[in-house]
């Protein structure tokens, strides 16, 4: 709320010197009251809730009622194996290893669209601690839907508005406090292409449809999405490439064509933009924010190991100028971005040792906090690994790592996508819905 103070108002002097003292206080004390009103509010847990809201093809909820029929709260101990195949065995820190715990907290199902269960495909945490899910229909027909986690208090997430779409998947999101920017694959006939990037507007704790957007890209599919500053980027598939976009309007701002881009990353400490591409697997490195003639600076080009399943997720995250990649069947592969080296890896679980298919052990997300790395695995679960330092200094030196141990949910549900921040733990379990743990690491 803005005031604005009229320099040009006239003294009164006259009636200022008729009030008596202690009208002068009731007018103070009224005007205190209303400031700490307007402060208690802005505060306040209970600020306004948007109606619901749908057109022909996206149906937004925001009553809180309707939503938390999805969501279940718990404090159930998860167990934790820690025994590690020969295949995860790291060099060890030479100390014990730290003990790990986890609790699950919360269950959120997947939404039904248009009868149809669709499966989570990604979850975001902002850095206020806000979560961000997306879904999306196996095979046919395209529907998706995406879930706004505003606020988590005492161990209770609370769902606050959740969206769905009748004509697009939703295969990954992202959130820079203001909109929720979507990768999507479309059936609807007004873009060339099905792979379209798509925004809705955050308003108080819900979602509204003033100021949806949708852009087009190339191919099949956008795979990815990532807000830096001012800019938008989105990736698509096997013919498409890294899109630039204004974040005010999403008025384009440059692309770059790629083979099979799958995540983009950013590295803030160095200003660079990474982009992890399959079949095979390349890191290419662009200068962040450098549109040139409506391309791209590309910086470098470095191949890595795995990624060469066709339409398989492979996120990367950047921390101290090192890229961690979610490499398939190759497990985690860590990059030094600054010649390209592989200075490190972690091999994926061993399917025959966990009576798993291959196709569905691969390693598809990455997640790090610090000194810890969480590793989805598909449906061999979530496995933990720590560093004897933190990953978050700038340099290419890769401490001993060793294994904590793993998590696997009921029925082998496949983690599809991790994300972690300040203790939580949010797993994207497809048809299993979002798994929300809490984690604690003892020393």
């Amino acid at each position: 709320m803005m005031y604005k103070n009229d320099s040009n108002q006239k003294n009164h002097g006259s009636k200022e010197n008729s009030l008596t003292t202690a009208s002068k206080n009731i007018y103070r004390l009224t005007g205190i009251l209303a400031t700490c009103f307007i402060i208690t509010a802005c505060d306040n847990a209970d600020v306004p809730i948007l109606p619901d809201e749908a057109n022909d093809r996206v149906s937004i909820t925001n009553d809180l009622n309707a939503l938390n029929t999805r969501v279940s709260y718990s404090s159930e101990n998860i167990a934790v194996d820690s025994s590690t195949p020969a295949a995860l065995r790291l060099p060890s820190a030479g100390k014990k290893a730290p003990s790990i715990s986890f609790k699950l907290i919360s269950q959120i199902q997947p939404p039904i669209v248009d009868g149809q269960r669709v499966q989570a495909t990604s979850v975001t945490l902002t850095k206020k601690g806000a979560a961000v899910i997306s879904y999306n229909m196996r095979g046919a027909p395209r529907l998706g839907a995406i879930d706004w986690i505003n606020e988590s208090s005492d161990d209770h997430p609370n769902l606050t508005s959740g969206i769905t779409f009748v004509d697009s998947d939703i295969n990954a999101v992202n959130s820079d406090g203001h909109y929720i920017y979507t990768a999507v694959a479309t059936n609807s006939a007004d873009y060339p292409f099905p792979a379209v990037m798509e925004r809705l507007k955050i308003k108080y704790k819900s979602t509204t449809l003033k100021d949806n957007i949708r852009v087009p890209l190339t191919s099949f599919a956008a795979t990815s999405v990532l807000p830096v500053g001012k800019t938008v980027y989105a990736t698509s598939g096997n013919q498409g490439g890294i899109y630039a976009f204004d974040s005010k309007d999403l008025t384009p701002l440059g692309e770059f064509p790629l083979h099979d881009a799958r995540w983009v990353a950013m590295d803030e400490d160095n200003n660079r933009l990474v982009v992890a591409q399959g079949t095979p697997g390349v890191l290419s490195v662009f200068e962040e924010g450098d549109f040139p003639g409506g391309s791209m600076n590309l910086i470098n080009t470095f191949p890595f190991p795995g990624a060469n399943i066709a339409e398989s997720k492979s996120t990367v995250e950047i921390i101290g100028g090192k890229a961690f990649i979610a490499a398939g069947p190759e497990g985690v592969q860590i990059m030094c971005l600054n010649d390209g080296s592989i200075i490190g890896s972690i091999p994926r679980p061993d399917p025959a040792s966990l009576g798993l298919d291959p196709s569905v052990v691969v390693t598809n997300a990455v997640a790090i906090d610090e000194d810890t790395i969480f590793i989805s695995n598909g449906e061999a679960g979530i496995y933990v690994a720590r560093s004897k330092k933190d990953f978050n200094k700038n340099n290419c030196d890769i401490p001993s790592i060793t294994m904590l141990g793993k998590l696997r949910f009921g029925d082998l549900q496949s983690a599809n996508h991790v994300a972690y921040k300040k203790r939580y733990l949010y797993v994207a379990a497809g048809l299993g819905g979002v798994k929300v743990v809490k984690v604690k690491i003892e020393k």
